[in-house]
């Protein structure tokens, strides 16, 4: 094996990129199983960097992101400052796959297409910028993470099944995999938003006279909107990259020794970024320089080197990018797990009350509040609730901090209203076997969010005992009525060894349970099967008034359809659109969904003329859906449920 065969190969660079691809491929297809599923934006700088931005604008963060997220995106800022783009020469997957790309184009014989004309290549540098600008305002006006809509990662990650625009992703994908194929590493260098974001920390010099200048103007009173401060930052670094690409403030390079160089230009050839390293005398000072190393292990001169000055040579320095991207990425996970961001930080009516004398308290395990959207819907509830001023969510570990006037109200009565009594079914008792359902009392701590007690359902229907549903009503401790089978032999052991399970398996996921038995209350009751199976549906009811008056005198009829599943929540959230859509059509005077004679989930639809059964049926079988949200907003959707079974007519009973 030749010398310049050995020298080539850049171990650092491979073993890491590989592994974290790897990595990223074993634990998100669920290959090595972890207690909750692999979170594909659980450690991407990018949702990180955007987090931090909305949180500035906001005083908020997007989605489910946290401190982890934004301290990652912070790690890779200081690591571009203070040594180079580690991020994207060492752990990026997409900069793996366009490396890959380019091996197999090589293998294949393929030749490369390079973009020669620098006025083009200078063109091209600004789609970049021009993505980063818009993902980020997206995301910090909306706090949703808007680069999920194109980020070809994501898409593929989530088998294109995550919060995506198809389109987008799909041409994201393709740019990735096409362009990537003939042109090194054309994502990286014009399209890749966090390499714009990157390149602008390089400059970072600039970037503290931008903010300085900012700051000034704020203190003169010359105030503008913070998305004018976006564009600056993402023109100025635009412009640093076209016409100057040289940082200064670096202080670790790959320097050339002009004197052992003997201008084979196998450097150049191998560098990723296409970076003319001969033109360089001393420090290779590039800004699309990510310090991977493909240089260096190509030069069988030993006229380049990487480390913080040109006396540098070989041993640990070339170790030193792979070492400082894994040290810094640690670094980032134990910071952003130690330390927690609150997504919301409300307060309201405060020129109501002597702030000094609010107090704060903390409401735990409340695993609804898990995103922005689920904190502003905790937001609203709390507003409501008299002598509460503020509250601070935590979404990643789901609890949130009230802060209210203790002479007006307690935590108890807080407590109270922010409870939402619940209902679970596990299953249905057949009329056939009993005429009557058990009611056993139970309470309960630790279960104060309206999923635990679906959680606990849950733990139940693993057991072999005819447990058919349970409900919750507030009080301390928290009352839990358990409905079961009359022979059911569950006594309190039981009962207390099902509600203590520390965790619940839940298909690929792992819940962690924090509920606690208190006791077992000696009073049994029985209610009958009616009433039981009547308490446990969620009825829904739409009547259109102007139709029912229209239709007094007519002969109407019930067009009724018979399934298990409208008990489902999954299910019966789509009622109000069955309603809105069959609404629209002459006739229709009522949807009603309920239990029918038989104690049966049924839909039933009241019509009359010139309303038909058969035109009930092609109407809720359409693909598409029309859907009116506003009077200005009518809108044609899929379908939201599909009916497998033809319905029966019954005449109807104004009883």
């Amino acid at each position: 094996m030749s010398k310049q065969s050995i020298v080539g190969r850049n171990w650092p660079k491979y073993l890491l990129q590989w592994g974290v691809l790897a990595a990223l491929v074993l634990f998100i297809t669920g290959i090595i199983k972890t207690a909750t599923p692999a979170d594909p934006e659980t450690y991407c700088p990018m949702g990180g960097l955007e987090a931090f931005s909305t949180y500035l604008v906001l005083g908020s963060l997007p989605c489910s992101m946290n401190t982890l997220q934004i301290v990652m995106g912070l790690a890779l800022a200081a690591a571009v400052i203070l040594f180079s783009k580690l991020f994207c020469g060492y752990i990026c997957p997409i900069g793996t796959v366009e490396d890959l790309l380019a091996k197999l184009r090589k293998a294949l014989k393929v030749k490369a297409v390079k973009v020669k004309s620098p006025v083009l290549d200078k063109v091209l540098r600004i789609v970049k910028y021009a993505i980063l600008f818009w993902i980020v305002y997206m995301t910090a006006s909306s706090s949703e993470l808007f680069c999920k809509n194109l980020d070809p990662y994501y898409a593929v990650a989530t088998g294109f099944k995550g919060e995506i625009t198809l389109w987008m992703s799909i041409i994201t994908v393709s740019l990735v995999l096409l362009c990537g194929f003939f042109i090194n590493s054309f994502w990286c260098k014009y399209v890749c938003p966090l390499g714009a974001a990157s390149n602008t920390f390089k400059f970072w010099v600039w970037l503290v006279v931008l903010f300085a200048a900012w700051f000034v103007m704020g203190r003169l009173g010359l105030h503008m909107p913070w998305w004018v401060l976006l564009a600056a930052f993402c023109l100025l670094g635009y412009l640093l990259e076209i016409l100057c690409g040289k940082p200064r403030m670096q202080v670790m390079h790959v320097y050339r020794d002009a004197e052992k160089c003997n201008s084979c230009g196998l450097c150049t050839k191998r560098c990723p970024m296409n970076v003319n390293i001969a033109k360089f005398d001393g420090a290779v000072n590039c800004v699309d320089c990510t310090l991977c190393g493909d240089c260096v292990a190509a030069c069988n001169q030993d006229a380049l080197a990487m480390g913080l000055t040109k006396k540098a040579k070989g041993g640990f320095w070339k170790f030193a990018p792979a070492i400082l991207a894994v040290a810094l990425a640690v670094a980032a996970y134990f910071v952003g797990n130690s330390y927690e961001l609150p997504t919301i930080n409300e307060k309201w009516n405060m020129d109501q009350v002597d702030e000094s004398a609010l107090t704060t308290m903390t409401v735990e395990n409340l695993k609804t509040v898990k995103c922005y959207g689920s904190s502003m819907a905790f937001k609203a509830k709390a507003e409501k609730i008299k002598g509460v001023y503020g509250v601070k969510t935590f979404v990643r570990s789901h609890k949130v901090v009230l802060t209210y006037d203790p002479s007006a109200t307690t935590e108890d009565a807080i407590r109270e209203k922010i409870f939402t009594p619940s209902k679970f079914r596990i299953e249905s008792p057949s009329p056939a076997e009993t005429d009557s359902v058990k009611v056993v009392t139970i309470r309960t701590e630790g279960m104060f969010d309206k999923m635990d007690l679906n959680y606990l359902g849950l733990q139940m229907r693993n057991f072999d005992k005819k447990i058919y549903g349970l409900e919750s009503e507030f009080a301390c401790p928290l009352i839990v009525r358990v409905f079961m089978d009359p022979t059911s032999d569950a006594d309190k052991d039981w009962f207390k060894e099902v509600v203590n399970m520390p965790q619940l398996e839940l298909g690929k996921k792992m819940i962690d349970l924090n509920s606690e038995f208190v006791k077992m209350e000696d009073e049994v009751s029985y209610v009958s099967i009616s009433d039981y199976l009547h308490s446990m549906f969620s009825p829904f009811k739409a009547e259109f008034k102007s139709r029912v008056e229209a239709a007094q005198g007519k002969e109407q009829f019930v067009y009724q359809i018979v399934d298990q599943n409208y008990e489902k929540p999954i299910v019966s959230r789509n009622f109000p659109f069955v309603s809105n859509h069959l609404s629209r059509n002459e006739g229709i005077i009522s949807v009603i969904v309920d239990l029918n004679d038989n104690l049966e989930p049924s839909l039933n639809v009241r019509y009359c003329e010139p309303m038909t059964a058969e035109k009930i049926w092609e109407l809720l079988n359409m693909e598409k859906w029309t859907i009116t949200y506003s009077e200005d907003d009518v809108r044609e959707v899929d379908a939201k449920m599909k009916f497998n079974n033809e319905g029966v007519v019954l005449p109807y009973d104004e009883k």
